[in-house]
């Protein structure tokens, strides 16, 4: 494990001297790798066990905006209450 620690230390510091001297082609392949990259990264899981992109948990978290300022919604009184009945 120590060694994997070091070995990735390693890399980045190697890719950020990459990146210093980098010309414009280069810093927009890596710029592109990781923006694709970014889209497949899972930052959670449904309740189904399906993951969670970081552009799904954006989409969601716009969706759950709306829902608020349309006023759709329930108070924390309103939630304790339906609680109690569980």
């Amino acid at each position: 494990m120590l060694q994997e620690i070091m070995n990735t230390a390693a890399l980045k510091k190697e890719l950020h001297s990459y990146i210093d001297k980098a010309d414009d082609r280069f810093l927009k392949m890596v710029y592109a790798m990781s923006k694709e990259y970014e889209k497949d990264t899972v930052v959670g899981y449904r309740t189904d066990g399906t993951p969670i992109t970081p552009q799904d948990l954006k989409e969601r978290v716009k969706a759950a905006s709306k829902r608020v300022k349309s006023g759709q919604y329930i108070t924390q009184e309103e939630l304790e209450k339906e609680v109690e009945n569980w």
